[in-house]
Parts: structure tokens; C-alpha cells; sequence
């Protein structure tokens, strides 16, 4: 992704394999919420974004699709995730 675009946090190129199909997939990490269910959603910013990426796509046939995640700062995700680490380090089967 253009690193000029502040609504986006990163971006990479994965690989979805499966029995009978792979594909590369460009995954990209968004500072905005990128769903009408997420609070603070904006749907002029994500457009901008959306555009971004289709004009990528484009620019990259031989990329097959795109991933918009969303990592903006309401999002209480990360909030679960930070919650869980101490249980997670004191699990004996996780100690080395």
C-alpha cells in the first residue's frame, strides 16, 4: 500500500491453500472501522479506502483478492486479547 495513506496501518500479501485452490490474498490493516457495526464508522473514509485497494487490485492481477481488517482504537478486540495474556502465561503446558 501507498505509505501516504493514513488509514492504513499495514498491508502484506498472504496465501490461502487449499485442496483444490490457492490464492494470494492482500491483507490490509485499517486504522478506521471498516463495518456500519462498528462504532465510529465513516462510510466517506472507508470508501476512500475501498478505492485504494480495488485500484491495487487492478494495478495486481495476479494478486486474487483483498482482506480490509480493522484495527482503529474503539475497537475492544485487542482489549480481549490483553485480558488473556497473564492465563496464557501461566498455563504450564505453554512454559519452556
Amino acid at each position: 500500500m501507498v505509505t501516504a495513506n493514513r488509514l492504513v496501518k499495514s498491508a502484506w500479501i498472504a496465501a490461502e491453500v487449499g485442496r483444490e485452490r490457492s490464492e494470494k490474498v492482500l491483507v490490509v490493516e485499517a486504522y478506521i472501522a471498516v463495518s456500519p457495526l462498528e462504532m465510529g464508522y465513516d462510510a466517506v473514509r472507508y470508501g476512500h479506502l475501498v478505492e485504494d485497494v480495488r485500484r491495487i487490485l487492478a494495478e495486481n492481477p495476479d494478486i486474487d483478492r483483498a482482506s480490509i481488517l480493522s484495527v482503529h482504537r474503539e475497537s475492544r478486540c485487542s482489549a480481549l486479547f490483553r485480558r488473556a495474556a497473564p492465563e496464557i502465561a501461566e498455563a504450564p503446558e505453554l512454559v519452556a
